[in-house]
């Protein structure tokens, strides 16, 4: 489909959905509310995730701001939710009838036109970070008002926000890579070439540490992932690794950290340790610490948070080819390998066997590289600064 047939029928769906949209503006008319706000943020979860972890650090930047943060989906766990209290911004919690379901769908309708109301009343600016709610509230927010949204890769949302990318002053990407899959996307569905114009690159960052890595280089060796469950994660695939690991007894241990019980066998325990969900940032950081590799087997991914906090830490990151990953991780501090499910468990398996004949000193030097690799080109300074900017802050 051609991106004037999106327009077309985005126009249309605006037609069918206007009284529920003027309902809503009706509402917020009569009930008003309490506070005005400089700046929305529209983000779909606070559950733990990297795209989650982000949007708390982009959040954390309109620390003692008139800012107001609106949750749309139904989160899965509590993940990250204290800590964004913890900011001192306002929380609003709407999934109860913005979700994306069809149940709620006359509530999300209506709420469309209560939450576009008050933003153009506060004359504010919008941050959405990949909320379709955010996006179906687009057209209706006053076309003065800088709208922004966040890409974390090129997935289902690189369609959803075809009909409504107009409305948005900039779009932030946080892959090099992907921004070549839109361009190449726009093109192929003859999107105008001023759009893409609209498109800016802004890198992921880390905190700071404070403290110096000092890790031991002793067998066995500590292998971690970190991550939530899902299928693209490919979890089955670490764990077929272990067993591989234990079976053919080479000096690895594994460990799990994450919400990824529904991605493993019931006999995984026996190959690797689950540690389940971990949301204090000092408690990850030690585990980061005391492991020296980190894996990340996707299928595919944007530019993944947990393996530049890993890095980091001295982790030194056994990847899959996929996203900006090339970018980051070569044979000076890395291992990184053809993304293909065939092969995956074999090839991965290859890697851990020839880092057993690799001295400590080489791998000491791989883990000195990364850190060095994250101080370069990954700092929370310039992430502030970018953000700021674009945020007006």
């Amino acid at each position: 489909m051609k991106y004037s047939n999106y327009i077309l029928k985005r126009k249309l769906e605006a037609i069918l959905i206007a009284p529920f949209v003027i309902i809503g503006k009706i509402v917020h008319l009569v009930l008003g509310h309490k506070n005005n706000y400089e700046l929305y943020f529209f983000f779909p979860f606070y559950h733990l995730g990297g795209a989650e972890k982000i949007h708390l650090q982009i959040a954390q930047i309109a620390k003692g701001k008139k800012a107001l943060i609106v949750f749309t989906r139904k989160s899965t766990n509590l993940g990250f939710l204290e800590s964004f209290k913890e900011i001192g911004i306002d929380i609003e919690i709407a999934s109860a009838y913005t979700n994306n379901d069809i149940l709620r769908l006359p509530l999300n309708l209506i709420a469309r036109g209560f939450y576009s109301s008050r933003i153009n009343n506060d004359k504010a600016t919008v941050f959405n970070g990949q909320s379709n709610f955010g996006y179906k509230i687009s057209p209706w927010i006053n076309e003065s008002l800088n709208q922004i949204e966040l890409i974390h890769s090129f997935n289902s949302f690189s369609w959803i926000r075809v009909p409504y990318i107009s409305y948005y002053t900039k779009t932030v990407m946080i892959s090099e890579k992907k921004i070549e899959a839109h361009f190449s996307q726009y093109d192929q569905i003859q999107v105008p070439k001023k759009l893409k114009n609209k498109i800016i690159y802004i890198p992921n960052a880390v905190d700071t540490l404070t403290i110096q890595i000092d890790k031991k280089w002793a067998y066995p060796l500590k292998i971690v992932y970190v991550g939530r469950g899902s299928v693209e994660k490919r979890i089955p695939s670490i764990v077929n690794v272990a067993k591989k690991v234990k079976e053919y007894k080479l000096s690895f241990e594994f460990e799990l950290i994450g919400d990824v019980d529904d991605y493993v066998t019931k006999d995984a325990n026996k190959f690797l340790k689950i540690a389940g969900m971990i949301n204090n940032k000092a408690i990850l950081n030690s585990k980061y610490q005391s492991a020296h590799f980190i894996i990340l087997l996707s299928s595919t991914e944007g530019m993944p948070l947990v393996i530049l906090e890993a890095m980091q830490n001295g982790c030194i990151p056994i990847v899959t080819n996929v996203g900006d990953l090339p970018f980051v991780i070569n044979k000076d501090n890395g291992f990184i390998m053809n993304n293909d499910e065939a092969t995956i468990i074999d090839d991965t398996y290859h890697i851990l066997e020839s880092i057993t004949n690799t001295n400590f000193e080489l791998l000491k030097t791989l883990s000195n590289n990364c850190i060095s690799t994250i101080e370069d080109k990954y700092s929370m300074k310039q992430f502030e600064i970018n953000y700021k900017n674009l945020l007006c802050l």
